[in-house]
């Protein structure tokens, strides 16, 4: 009964408070007064003018924006990159020998036990980097002997340790939306089957867990596993029974579709650090994602090469290139030193000192100029291409098809033509001729007699004359000859009149005797 009771007392409760909940709710169901809306708020709001004081607050805070140590940080990102991607400051520091640095006991006891843990070959590293980081900060070696400075030391060397693993970082995450395209040496024709890119953003099937990426990380000297049977090659390397080690140079670093197709153990260094994912990753780092593929660059930001003053490749840049594919085709998600029985830092150095430290100069000579080429299409490397280019454009402004440079040829011929004054002719007194003696003329010789003149004979008309006597003496009658012959002549006033020709005559049939 008493529980009875107490589920009528409830239920009361329960109604009661339903109740009060429908009053409640139907007096908040009832339309609320609208608000009037006034002018000001309808009015559009004025926009209102910069000042010369709102700019130079601006300027202020992206001045304030900007890290008063971008010179340590941007060398920083030069040494990741150029020199050495494990490098830290610190550590560098503490293996140069610099008679600068002021130190009591305990700092030195610290130092000398941080370098034993460490060989003598990666200290004479250490040293040749902190040479070198000195070289691209000035600003910082003063800092090294002041002991009032020393916390500012402290904290850009912290910055710059920083900043060398951020760029690493940065280069990864950029290079992991491209390096699955990368991978495929005709992407339109033959793309990697099964697809790299799943969408889910994961990368736990890649790497040994990829069919065609785990041939690209096998050792080179294991390819003959995936030419008798992939499928059991795949499961060995999986299993751990072909070990992947820092010191077992994966088949990518060597030229061929796949890579490695041409390898040859007795000539492990034909072809070496020449395979197409290396060399468009190389690209991708240092000169232009669009460039990647070895065409023109189309990037309007300065490249990476240019910012770290990088005119021909060595071979910490072949290093790093090797590092940052050997971590993009992996199943890695974040990114750490040790993969399973591979080291990268190992991995790193080794390729360093094989390429350095080369027992055949030549071939290392040859390699870095057909990187050269590779990247900056010229085997002297950056500085030299654009100097060669200026040569070639400068060549031909200097050329026969320039004509501009012939139009101001002409024109300052055509002006030195004109300052040049036009010669006046000098009046020259003729030179008397020299004397000379007067020879007197040779006597002239008597004249001849000269023949008497022969009486002229008028002939008045054209007559036929006997040839011979013989001729008279036939007595044959000549027949008279009719000369008519006309003449004008022109008297003195200019008139013309007809002269009459003489009667003709006739000869005698008989001569005298």
């Amino acid at each position: 009964m008493a529980r009875r009771k107490r589920s009528d007392s409830t239920a009361s409760i329960d109604s009661s408070v339903s109740s009060h909940i429908s009053t409640s709710s139907a007096s908040s169901a009832e339309p609320l007064p609208q608000k009037k809306v006034s002018n000001k708020d309808t009015r559009p709001k004025k926009r209102r003018c910069s000042s010369d004081h709102d700019d130079e607050k601006r300027a202020r805070k992206k001045e304030s924006n900007i890290d008063p140590h971008e010179e340590f940080l941007a060398a920083a990102r030069c040494i990741a990159r150029c020199i050495d991607v494990f490098c830290l400051a610190l550590q560098q520091r503490d293996a140069a020998e610099n008679s600068e640095l002021s130190e009591d006991e305990d700092a030195q006891v610290c130092r000398e036990k941080r370098l034993s843990k460490i060989s003598s070959k990666v200290q004479e590293r250490y040293k040749r980097n902190y040479a070198r980081l000195l070289q691209l900060t000035p600003s910082l070696k003063p800092l090294l002997g002041d002991t009032q400075k020393a916390s500012e030391l402290n904290i850009i060397i912290k910055k710059m340790d920083a900043t060398i693993s951020a760029t690493r970082s940065d280069d990864t995450s950029r290079l992991k939306s491209q390096i699955g395209h990368y991978a495929a040496f005709n992407t339109k024709d033959h793309p990697i089957r099964p697809a790299i890119y799943d969408g889910s953003g994961l990368r736990t099937h890649l790497g040994i867990n990829h069919p065609v990426l785990a041939r690209f990380l096998c050792p080179v000297r294991e390819l003959e596993r995936f030419s008798e049977d992939a499928d059991k090659a795949l499961k060995d390397i999986q299993c751990g029974k072909v070990n992947l080690t820092a010191f077992a140079l994966p088949a990518f670093l060597w030229a061929g579709d796949p890579p490695g197709q041409d390898y040859d153990d007795d000539n492990m260094f034909e072809g070496m650090f020449d395979g197409y994912l290396l060399e468009r990753t190389m690209r991708h780092i240092f000169t232009s994602p669009s460039s990647a593929y070895g065409g023109e660059t189309r990037a309007t930001r300065t490249c990476n090469a240019a910012l770290h003053d990088m005119t021909t490749v060595e071979a910490a840049h072949i290093a790093y290139g090797c590092l940052q594919v050997r971590f993009g085709i992996s199943a890695k998600n974040a990114w750490s030193e040790i993969d399973g029985a591979f080291n990268y830092r190992e991995f790193y150095n080794n390729i360093i000192e094989l390429i350095e430290d080369s027992p055949d100069p030549e071939w290392k000579e040859d390699l870095l100029k057909a990187w050269n080429v590779k990247l900056f299409k010229n085997e002297e490397g950056r500085d030299n291409s654009s100097t060669r280019d200026y040569d070639k454009i400068s060549g031909s402004r200097e050329g026969r098809d320039n004509d501009i440079a012939r139009v101001r040829a002409q024109m300052a011929a055509r002006r030195a033509a004109k300052a040049i004054p036009t010669p006046v002719p000098s009046i020259r007194e003729p030179t008397p001729a020299p004397p000379c003696e007067v020879t007197p003329p040779p006597p002239s010789p008597p004249p001849a007699p000269q023949p008497k003149p022969k009486p002229a004979v008028h002939v008045r008309a054209e007559s036929h004359a006997p040839r011979d006597l013989t001729e008279a003496e036939s007595g044959e009658d000549i027949e008279p000859v009719r000369i008519a012959t006309k003449r004008k002549a022109k008297k003195a006033d200019g008139r013309s009149t007809k002269c009459k020709a003489p009667t003709p005559t006739l000869a005698r049939k008989s001569l005298r005797k």
